[in-house]
């Protein structure tokens, strides 16, 4: 049976290795991450504060425990919903998929306000429909929103064992 430290510390390890691929992907693949990548990118890393919070604080309080579990489940789940939304963007249709914005994300964020540049973004466009890499023969999307199902159940376990 794994400790509440070893499944935060698995669910740590799975992350970095994510991101450290996502990079490795971008920058030595030269494969160009699309908005919805890199707000994916973005949830992965937020998952990592908690996780690290919890593994440096190692509570022994049982709600202490609850209450990491269930924010890293609340992060994990907004994380499943824009991977979903990403995956569904793939299976569309070329004749529905959404026209692409024709901005460079720097452009977008310093021309819109705040509140349309994160709807914009999160929306996604012609680019979060191409699929272009594949991680394990799954496709980015699909891998992205498995490992979020992943981090769930294994915080999940950590909530229920803390109970």
């Amino acid at each position: 049976m794994l400790t509440n430290r070893k499944k935060i510390s698995v669910i740590i390890a799975l992350v970095l290795i994510s991101l450290g691929y996502a990079f490795y992907a971008e920058f030595a693949l030269n494969l160009e991450p699309c908005p919805l990548c890199i707000v994916e990118r973005v949830i992965l890393a937020t998952i990592l504060v908690p996780a690290l919070i919890f593994l440096m604080h190692n509570p022994r309080n049982k709600l202490f425990k609850c209450l990491y579990s269930l924010v890293i489940i609340g992060i994990s789940g907004f994380g499943i919903k824009v991977a979903a939304h990403h995956v569904w963007l793939t299976q569309l249709p070329p004749e529905q998929q959404p026209l692409s914005c024709g901005m460079p994300l720097g452009v977008m964020y310093q021309s819109l306000p705040l509140h349309s540049f994160l709807h914009k973004i999160l929306e996604g466009d012609a680019e979060c429909a191409k699929v272009t890499w594949h991680i394990l023969g799954i496709n980015a999307p699909n891998a992205v929103l498995i490992l979020f199902v992943i981090i769930i159940l294994i915080s999940g376990f950590t909530f229920f064992q803390s109970k």
